[in-house]
């Protein structure tokens, strides 16, 4: 699945999208595709995360869980990821 991708563009300010497009954050950045569903892969892939670094899903009650590549997921507002947490041991 090819994704369409528009970082922080604005509703109106690209006149050759056509539909809806659909909004998520990855570390605060925002993106905007046209389809509903994504995969952790696409996510991964447009944000510049490295798959073995992984990626997280936020959830509305403020918990967090891994979302792995080969999920999808169907894209609602004020959908929210970021990079898994890298620990070091010392």
């Amino acid at each position: 699945m090819e994704s369409t991708v528009h970082e922080n563009a604005q509703a109106g300010e690209n006149k050759d999208r056509h539909g809806p497009f659909f909004t998520f954050f990855v570390d605060d950045r925002e993106f905007h595709v046209e389809q509903a569903v994504i995969s952790g892969a696409e996510i991964m892939n447009l944000a510049g995360i490295p798959r073995e670094v992984g990626l997280v899903l936020l959830l509305e009650d403020g918990t967090q869980r891994t979302f792995g590549a080969d999920e999808t997921i169907e894209l609602e507002p004020g959908r929210r990821f970021k990079k898994a947490p890298r620990f070091k041991r010392g």
